[in-house]
């Protein structure tokens, strides 16, 4: 029996900067959207963004300091960088397996790391062999 991801869930503190970083930094495409949250979808994989509304949560631990990161695969790693960065969103690491500051003026040419506006890490690539045993379809969807 093999089991299959379909649905992630996180919780923000403040919804419509996140949907600004998941959906117009990374591309993912808006599928629905209700009072107090959004579900967003690559094709493959529902990922809901809910507005925390609950007491304060204790601070994320980011950075490489991370308990908590998601890979994405993007289609242009560059135009990826570059809209992160024009939309105010940190590039905190240039490339996933070990490398250097990212600098603005020397794109990363196999990943980055960028965080979320809940400090999320979010491992960017543009690779279709990044992550151990996941296998993707074409970019186009089929």
């Amino acid at each position: 029996m093999s089991g299959t991801l379909v649905h992630v869930g996180v919780r923000t503190t403040n919804l419509e900067q996140s949907i600004r970083f998941w959906r117009d930094a990374l591309g993912l495409k808006l599928a629905s959207q209700m009072d107090g949250c959004y579900d967003l979808t690559d094709g493959y994989h529902n990922f809901r963004v809910f507005q925390h509304n609950g007491p304060s949560r204790p601070s994320h631990v980011g950075g490489m300091l991370d308990y908590l990161h998601i890979g994405v695969r993007v289609p242009d790693l560059q135009e990826a960088a570059q809209r992160c960065d024009a939309l105010g969103f940190q590039i905190i690491w240039d490339g996933v397996d070990g490398g250097k500051a990212y600098d603005p003026s020397s794109p990363p040419s196999e990943s980055f790391k960028v965080e979320d506006p809940d400090g999320i890490v979010v491992d960017v690539t543009a690779s279709d062999d990044q992550w151990p045993g996941v296998q993707l379809r074409g970019r186009d969807g089929g």
